[in-house]
């Protein structure tokens, strides 16, 4: 429950966590948000559960444009047997949704827009997460806010 909490807290925080940065160095910010909809998603009550949602974060940053991606994935929890089972059976039961463990990456901005199928204009090449990781390691789950990269 604790890994979930954190997950979940992140994931939640993560927007005022990204505005109170913003403010901390004076700089404007826009958060857009959304879920990544896939044909694989798990089916609820005849309407599909997204299993990943999005965060991309665009700022000025020492006079230049910047921005930052997140996703949230909870897919690992759903995608199972006993999770479809569980699925419908909340459905007929009319209970909500049980969704599982969310896990909270940063990731380069190209590799989210390759994701959803966006344009995001200038926002790939002003990804602030540095080359080496988006290189290396791609996407970087996130336990706590002080290693998101800005």
């Amino acid at each position: 429950m604790d890994i979930f909490n954190q997950g979940k807290e992140l994931w939640l925080g993560l927007e005022n966590f990204l505005l109170d940065h913003a403010e901390a160095f004076d700089r404007k910010l826009s958060v857009f948000t959304g879920p990544v909809l896939e044909d694989s998603d798990p089916p609820y009550r005849d309407i599909k559960v997204p299993l990943r949602f999005w965060k991309v974060a665009a700022f000025m940053q020492d006079g230049e444009l910047a921005s930052t991606a997140y996703v949230l994935d909870q897919s690992p929890d759903l995608t199972s047997d006993a999770a479809a089972r569980a699925l419908a059976e909340a459905a007929r039961a009319g209970d909500p949704p049980p969704l599982g463990a969310f896990r909270t990456f940063q990731v380069p901005v190209a590799d989210f827009a390759e994701v959803t199928g966006l344009d995001l204009g200038p926002l790939p090449a002003a990804d602030r997460l540095p080359p080496r990781m988006r290189a290396e390691e791609r996407w970087t789950q996130l336990g706590r806010f002080e290693e998101i990269a800005v």
